[in-house]
């Protein structure tokens, strides 16, 4: 990662953040000298003042607003109110991404400051409870398909810890405490406070059913896309800037039949026929519905592990982190190697009642190919 701060679009380069063309955009030194940092701090709501850090923590109004879930007037709104309260412009937007003043650098210090206490009286109460919870925020695709089958034999090793899987594509807010641990395919934001492991590796590549192959045809390469029925999926952490790599064209019309920002319901819709779409190579070991297409395209993404630096020495976090690391291990399966494997060689990993017994209820019969 770098510390390079994120760009902002073109239109927003040159203005103040927040702007209130009612009022002058800097405040007068009088009204900052009457009242001490401190007291003038006081005014500020503590929900305004978490949404600066994170928006400052990711670098512009675009990535605060993706990070947060808000729409950039709203932030501007917000950060306006700030402003007002504190009586000095907190931060300017320029080619670079969002530039914080020296009064926005002391914000920010105290804003995260907050989060850190407010963290830790979390784990106070959680430490004084009957029971321990670890959150674990994961892929909707990973948490599903692969980390949910093997989570039961977790629980049952540790049957005193409780498990809150949180599956979605949208990153989670690990720095402000939304959970301790978040498996995602996304680096954090720069300026993120949190700790970020790398566990292995997702490759993905084209499947489709069988049924679907004997109505179409088998495609040969990329070329061959305007005859066939395209699935893709649109959703946070999916790359999705990478989908005229994957045509071979930047003319997308026409070429994709179904979209859907589900990856249960992508990978619903290839099984069941629906065309070809982008899979990990796993899910080979999922269903036997969905066959790799051999046509000169993979894709290799990191799966990272990121953590809350709050919660990284407590207990439960350790043993949640020892048996996620054990769950995407390359040693034990082959699809999260470094180097990427052909679902064709997992055929002996698949007959080993380790992998089977992870899919009861998901995988299919040996000879579900004869759908």
């Amino acid at each position: 990662m770098t510390s390079r701060k994120k760009p902002i679009d073109a239109a927003s380069r040159t203005r103040a953040l927040p702007a209130n063309p009612a009022a002058p955009p800097v405040r007068s030194a009088a009204r900052r000298s009457a009242t001490s940092f401190q007291d003038r701090l006081r005014r500020i709501d503590w929900q305004d003042l978490e949404l600066f850090l994170d928006v400052a923590e990711a670098g512009s109004l675009r990535a605060g607003a993706a990070k947060t879930g808000h729409a950039v007037g709203t932030i501007r709104r917000r950060l306006a109110r700030i402003e007002d309260k504190l009586g000095d412009i907190i931060a300017h937007r320029d080619p670079a991404g969002l530039q914080l003043t020296s009064s926005g650098d002391r914000l920010l210090n105290v804003a995260r400051e907050m989060r850190r206490s407010r963290q830790f009286l979390e784990q106070e109460q959680t430490a004084s409870g009957t029971r321990d919870c670890v959150r674990i925020a994961v892929t909707e695709g990973l948490g599903t398909y692969w980390l949910m089958p093997r989570l039961v034999d977790f629980q049952n090793a540790n049957p005193e810890i409780d498990v809150v899987l949180h599956c979605d594509m949208q990153r989670s807010d690990v720095a402000g405490g939304e959970c301790d641990i978040a498996i995602q395919l996304e680096h954090p934001s720069e300026g993120n406070t949190t700790i970020c492991r790398r566990l292995g590796c997702l490759h993905l590549m084209p499947f489709a059913s069988e049924r679907y192959l004997s109505d179409a045809g088998m495609p040969r390469s990329v070329d061959d896309w305007p005859r066939h029925r395209l699935v893709w999926q649109e959703a946070d952490q999916v790359a999705s800037h990478l989908l005229p790599y994957f045509l071979g064209t930047t003319d997308i019309d026409g070429l994709i039949g179904i979209r859907t920002n589900s990856s249960s319901a992508h990978f619903r819709a290839i099984a069941s026929g629906g065309g070809i779409g982008i899979l990990p190579t796993y899910a080979r070991a999922v269903s036997r519905r969905v066959k790799p297409l051999d046509i000169n395209l993979q894709l290799r993404r990191e799966i990272l592990c990121v953590i809350n630096p709050a919660r990284e020495a407590v207990p439960e976090v350790r043993l949640a982190l020892a048996w996620l690391q054990q769950c995407f291990s390359g040693e034990l399966y082959p699809w999260f190697r470094d180097q990427f494997v052909h679902p064709s060689d997992f055929e002996d990993i698949l007959s080993s009642q380790k992998v089977i017994s992870l899919f009861e209820g998901f995988i299919d019969a040996m000879n579900a190919d004869e759908t």
